[in-house]
């Protein structure tokens, strides 16, 4: 499968601490976090609760266009993936300020601030995972790789 280039350039918006997927769908209501051109930046573990769907869904909806952070709950991380929010891991998402403009390249697995210059790496990030992040989530990879094979069918007869 051929995988488009994956770059985000945003803004870090920081939370200094874990982040539960009630605090989540908390702030998302309250209206305390900025959309549009932002990454979530946070310093603990992200999505652990029991409003993952809604915390993921919640985050997706306010244009959020990815979160970083040094480790996520399975059940947060996964559905993220499905609805191609991109949930990255980075050990060293404590180094990052608030307010840094980031550019992520998905595809090479790098993280840099182009406010201080520094680069970090993605960390658990397979090939399946970015492909799906490519398409837009797993609806849009799906009906990538069923298309692929509708190709190769159709090449074949």
């Amino acid at each position: 499968m051929q995988v488009d280039r994956l770059i985000i350039t945003a803004r870090a918006q920081t939370v200094l601490s874990p982040l539960s997927s009630e605090a989540i769908v908390e702030r998302v209501a309250d209206g305390s976090w900025k959309t549009g051109d932002v990454i979530l930046l946070a310093t603990g573990k992200v999505g652990a609760g029991e409003q993952y769907i809604q915390a993921a869904e919640a985050l997706q909806q306010l244009g959020i266009a990815g979160i970083i952070a040094p480790a996520f709950a399975w059940p947060f991380f996964r559905l993220c993936l499905n609805i191609g929010l991109p949930p990255l891991t980075l050990w060293e998402a404590g180094e990052i300020r608030a307010g840094d403009r980031l550019r992520i390249d998905v595809n090479n697995r790098i993280v840099k601030s182009m406010s201080a210059g520094t680069r970090y790496p993605i960390r658990d990030l397979p090939d399946l995972y970015i492909e799906m992040l490519a398409c837009g989530g797993m609806e849009g990879y799906v009906r990538a790789r069923l298309a692929e094979r509708q190709t190769a069918i159709s090449s074949d007869g």
